[in-house]
């Protein structure tokens, strides 16, 4: 009597062995990111007053890559201050109360311009390391400049333009005395001492210094801003860039007009931007 070979109907072929495998793996993988890989994330609200700015590093850390649309910064957003540059920024140059710039506004110790990258990136760290909303930072850099290092403002005449750039001398006695994306106002008698000559040869140290300075009044340094100045006040703060006193008198109001029309029409999103 013959016997048929037993099947063993628990043998798997090789082939799908490997395939289970694969299935058990994906299904025990986990699903999401780990913290070092998850996606940036824009910041859109102000962090409380008083609170400290991030290490460069933590901020860059939360920059989306983002195109270039500003060809022309590309050597002022690849320019990294050395640290000569920057101990001469904080304590170098005085104005004519005897002030350096980490003296008059303690945050500027803060300011690095420890970052490189697109414009649109340069921007985004500074609002991540200061807590400043993206989009305003985005809107003040159209106001003040387009977006360009290379922008030019405030003519001024009577000057010794030597003691000025080349690119800002006008002639002899007169100058641009506004550099730089966010439009540093540099003067010899030492309005934003120690601010030149990184104002004008690195993108985010001229960013890096403006947000250090609208949180000077965000945060509630200022006490000659006279007496209707608080801490926490958004708008004001960012129009203190160009008026700060007296706070909330008609020339912050028309800058924040201004601001926010560029914050509501968002021009870096159209197409004729670049």
């Amino acid at each position: 009597m013959s016997y048929a070979p037993a099947v063993n109907v628990h043998r798997r072929t090789p082939l799908l062995s490997v395939l289970l495998a694969l299935t058990l793996i994906l299904v025990a993988a986990p699903t999401g990111a780990t913290p070092a890989e998850a996606a940036p994330t824009a910041i859109t609200t102000w962090r409380e007053p008083g609170s400290l700015p991030l290490p460069d590093a933590e901020a860059a850390n939360q920059v989306a890559s983002r195109p270039e649309n500003r060809w022309d910064n590309k050597s002022a957003n690849h320019y990294s201050p050395s640290d000569e540059e920057l101990e001469a920024f904080r304590n170098g140059q005085r104005d004519q109360y005897g002030r350096t710039a980490v003296k008059y506004n303690p945050l500027a110790q803060y300011v690095t311009g420890g970052f490189t990258g697109t414009t649109d990136e340069i921007l985004q760290w500074a609002a991540q390391k200061w807590g400043i909303p993206e989009d305003v930072v985005r809107a003040v850099a159209v106001g003040e400049s387009w977006w360009r290092m290379s922008q030019l403002g405030d003519p001024h005449g009577g000057v010794d333009a030597s003691a000025y750039p080349e690119q800002s001398r006008i002639d002899d006695d007169s100058v641009y005395q506004s550099l730089g994306i966010m439009q540093i106002k540099w003067t010899t008698e030492g309005l934003h001492r120690g601010t030149e000559p990184l104002r004008w040869k690195s993108t985010a140290f001229n960013v890096d210094y403006w947000a250090a300075t609208v949180r000077y009044y965000f945060d509630g340094y200022c006490d000659w801003c006279g007496p209707d100045y608080a801490a926490g006040e958004e708008w004001e703060s960012v129009a203190a860039w160009c008026s700060p006193s007296p706070w909330k008198g008609e020339d912050m109001d028309a800058y924040i007009r201004y601001a926010k029309h560029n914050f509501w029409d968002r021009a870096w999103e159209s197409r004729w931007f670049g």
